[in-house]
């Protein structure tokens, strides 16, 4: 689409890396309504009542949120496999013993903007609870004054798409892609989530990236069974600007989906929720693919530098490449010698450590949902959205949630309302 000058080869290189990081963990949960249970997501987010509009906001009856059983689960440790890079592990994750995983990696080196794409499927013996975990996604468009490509590929690893939005990029190259054999397939609505790439801290060790998360809830047939899912994404934003030409970069990463067949879906929420929280990423294959990313760096940089009338520096380089795929990676493996020992580094999960299931899923759940848990005064538990600085209940399943500390329900409502406190 455009020549990218040498300058900003070294950005692109760590954006990439950050959605690579999250390519493979992309997994995620939440829930639109956490205090009523409720199966459908808002088009409109946790919203607060304008002052105009009313000081007082009342959910509907509920009960506490539903509590993992008592049973203890055991955990196996599945590694996602690059079988392009000899065997080397991406990442691995905590699968309940006798649930079915499958993941994999495809690399095109020609590809310049997303070299490789990651996928990846955890799934319950009977196939009607799952995560699945699809590839990142690199959107790149110029200012007005010099853009003049169609919607669509870039030619390079990249899509052009000006100005996309989260809801878009899901929609469009996500949900439109993957679930095409889906009957009656509805986007039931969407919703804004916060921090997401915070309830992964294995994976952004180094910080989480800037952006903002979306969750969009659907609904369809298949095999004759109703099902829910949830995709959830996030995107950063990036300004480029090169002379008198601006390019402007977005990268969808950390996509994945949590789906069920029958409803089942509200109630395998913690579960899928650990399992997010156990993926540890492999060192050693990020600085594979950093160094995939230096070497495209270098052989761009030599096209560019010819410049050959006529010919796109970025077809000189992917000719490059593809001649010359063999020698690529053995390069790429003589630059890594010293770091091969990592490879077979064992993750700190271990099929014992079922006595940190419940609070790590519970901690997981609150944080990506945005809720508390809540006391009443009769000692009852329930989740309230930390959209709110206090929460109200008589008790029987009433409540009133308010950003004014002054603020008494009992002036204005029947029945003795009392403050809510949380617990731990």
């Amino acid at each position: 689409m455009t020549i990218i000058r040498k300058r900003i080869l070294t950005v692109l290189i760590a954006t990439l890396c950050i959605g690579m990081s999250a390519c493979t963990s992309r997994v995620a949960t939440s829930d639109s309504n956490p205090a009523s249970q409720s199966t459908s997501a808002s088009a409109t987010g946790n919203a607060k009542s304008s002052p105009a509009e009313n000081k007082i906001q009342k959910s509907s009856a509920t009960a506490a949120s539903a509590r993992m059983s008592e049973g203890k689960l055991k955990f196996r440790p599945y590694d996602v496999i690059d079988t392009r890079q000899n065997g080397m592990v991406i990442s691995r994750l905590a699968v309940p013993q006798g649930w079915k995983a499958s993941g994999r990696a495809v690399w095109n080196y020609n590809d310049f903007y997303m070299p490789v794409h990651t996928y990846a499927r955890v799934e319950s013996p009977d196939g009607g609870t799952w995560i699945e975990f699809f590839p990142a996604e690199f959107f790149l468009w110029l200012d007005p004054a010099h853009d003049r490509s169609p919607t669509g590929s870039a030619g390079i690893g990249g899509i052009h798409h000006p100005n996309i939005t989260l809801p878009q990029a899901l929609a469009q190259y996500v949900i439109a892609r993957n679930r095409s054999h889906a009957r009656n397939l509805k986007i039931l609505g969407y919703r804004p989530v916060k921090d997401l790439p915070k309830a992964f801290p294995k994976v952004f060790a180094k910080g989480a990236p800037q952006g903002e998360g979306l969750c969009m809830r659907v609904r369809y047939d298949l095999e004759g069974a109703p099902v829910d899912e949830e995709f959830y994404g996030f995107m950063t934003r990036e300004t480029i600007p090169s002379g008198r030409i601006t390019e402007y970069h977005r990268v969808l990463l950390m996509v994945h989906s949590m789906g069920a067949k029958s409803g089942k879906l509200e109630s395998s929420r913690k579960l899928l929720g650990f399992i997010a929280t156990s993926l540890e990423p492999n060192p050693a294959w990020q600085a594979r693919f950093a160094e995939v990313k230096k070497m495209q760096g270098e052989y761009y940089q030599r096209a560019m530098a010819r410049n050959y009338a006529g010919i796109k520096a970025a077809g000189e380089r992917s000719r490059a490449l593809t001649a010359q795929s063999n020698q690529f990676l053995a390069q790429i493996d003589r630059n890594l010698a010293q770091s091969r020992a990592q490879q077979n580094a064992r993750s700190s999960f271990s099929s014992s450590s079922n006595e940190d299931f419940y609070k790590r899923a519970d901690d997981f759940d609150q944080n990506i949902r945005g809720t508390e848990h809540m006391q009443d005064q009769y000692g009852q538990v329930s989740d309230q959205y930390t959209d709110y600085n206090y929460h109200w209940t008589d008790g029987f399943g009433r409540y009133v949630h308010t950003d004014d500390p002054n603020f008494d329900p009992n002036k204005y409502l029947t029945g003795d309302y009392q403050k809510m406190t949380p617990t731990r």
